[in-house]
């Protein structure tokens, strides 16, 4: 597992299809508007970051979290968040489109549970969030399936 930041500053000047994309990958809006956040483990509080850091080109997760070794991102796949709970994709509900907006602004699982503080709490627009929770529901692939 890596520990270490994923993408590279040329990687995060790209321009992706979407803005819920392009957030994803490269925690910018299309219009060019840096997306706040507070919190997030050493590498984000350090760095810009975006959700890719570490959730994955394909959302897959398995990030372990510096320094904090034992704490993994978890898969972001459109399985892993609105499918079948009963096995082992965490101890809560499925994730549906208003509690996926709730625990990337709030860090509030589908259950009422906070996670822990090394996940960012993401501040933008409810254009920039629907675009964001969009983006995570359609179940699109990463950078490497991309023509830019």
């Amino acid at each position: 597992m890596s520990v270490s930041h994923m993408y590279s500053a040329a990687d995060k000047s790209r321009t992706y299809p979407t803005n819920g994309e392009q957030i994803y990958f490269t925690g910018r809006s299309q219009a060019g508007s840096l997306i706040a956040y507070q919190g997030g483990n050493m590498h984000a509080q350090m760095h810009v970051t975006a959700c890719a850091d570490c959730h994955g080109g394909h959302r897959e997760g398995g990030r372990r979290m510096y320094p904090t070794f034992w704490l993994k991102a978890p898969s972001l796949t459109t399985e892993a968040l609105f499918g079948d709970h009963s096995d082992g994709h965490g101890e809560h509900p499925a994730y549906d489109k208003e509690s996926l907006k709730k625990v990337i602004t709030l860090g509030v699982d589908p259950s009422g549970e906070h996670l822990d503080s090394t996940m960012p709490r993401w501040m933008m627009s409810e254009q920039d969030l629907d675009d964001l929770v969009n983006y995570l529901a359609e179940g699109t692939s990463g950078p490497e399936a991309q023509d830019h």
